[in-house]
């Protein structure tokens, strides 16, 4: 058409609905000779090749490797050196490849890291969990001072509940004398976005108690850092270290940690004083 009716390639374009350089394409292209076959990709329709690729991936150590070590295997063990994606593909058409993994989408942090310089002004919650020796769970749950990382107030338990994390928090108002909603008004509790600092019982209790509440963006767990941090000590040094046997045995050594962690032990955050003598310090120089 274009050499006997000298149609410009512009106009079969638009009549075939298709792409100018497809059609300059066509017209340009030279015929090929009758009975000749052209594979698109003739190595990954060679027979030798796909039988070995089939025989690696069958070895029951090689079940869930990828088309990466498959293609290392072939160049270590027949020294066959093929490109990575015709590796690929040839795994596709064997069926010998699993889905793609679907990876939860990012979400950007919502508040950023807490920057405490007064004693009540920024708290932070967490729980973490534990078995005795007979695989019973235990559940702790931790109230901190960011400012002078003082553990204020915690409960030990078999269940996780909201009732559990509103009985943390309201010993450590109480240890802290924020017993009135005027008293604790300045105060910002931070935690996760778990099941429980989200219940109706927990954030009615905040309200009630005058403090104001705060949580993490998803997947951040640096957002609620201190306590994260402290719950790592506690497991490093009382929990992981000992086997307890009964509830009441997990009960008294807890208490004896945290008595100990802030009375005595040293924190480098604090230039190594105690928690209970930064808040000391603190407290005197605001007095």
């Amino acid at each position: 058409m274009r050499q006997d009716a000298k149609v410009s390639i512009h106009r079969l374009s638009r009549a075939f609905q298709e792409p100018r350089s497809t059609v300059a394409r066509w017209c340009s292209a030279p015929r090929k000779k009758e009975g000749y076959l052209s594979r698109v990709c003739p190595v990954s329709g060679e027979t030798s090749l796909r039988q070995r690729i089939q025989d690696l991936c069958d070895e029951p150590r090689h079940r869930t490797f990828g088309h990466r070590r498959i293609r290392a295997l072939l160049k270590k063990r027949f020294e066959l050196v093929v490109n990575r994606k015709t590796v690929l593909k040839v795994m596709r058409e064997l069926k010998l490849t699993r889905p793609k993994m679907w990876h939860r989408p990012w979400r950007p942090k919502r508040i950023e890291k807490v920057h405490a310089t007064q004693l009540n002004e920024h708290w932070e919650i967490d729980m973490t969990s534990f078995q005795l020796s007979n695989l019973m769970p235990l559940f702790l749950v931790v109230v901190i001072d960011c400012c002078s990382r003082e553990i204020v107030g915690y409960t030990l338990d078999h269940r996780c509940r909201a009732k559990e994390w509103v009985a943390a928090l309201r010993q450590a108002l109480e240890a802290r004398g924020l017993t009135s909603k005027a008293a604790a008004q300045s105060l910002k509790v931070r935690s996760d976005n778990g099941a429980q600092p989200c219940s109706k019982a927990f954030v009615e209790y905040l309200g009630a108690s005058g403090a104001t509440g705060e949580y993490t963006g998803y997947n951040a767990p640096d957002d609620n850092a201190y306590v994260e941090r402290i719950m790592r000590t506690i497991k490093e040094e009382e929990i992981w270290p000992n086997l307890y046997d009964t509830f009441s045995e997990a009960r008294s050594a807890i208490n004896e940690y945290v008595r100990w962690y802030n009375e005595e032990r040293i924190h480098s955050a604090l230039d190594y004083q105690t928690p209970k003598e930064a808040a000391a310090k603190i407290t005197l120089k605001a007095a």
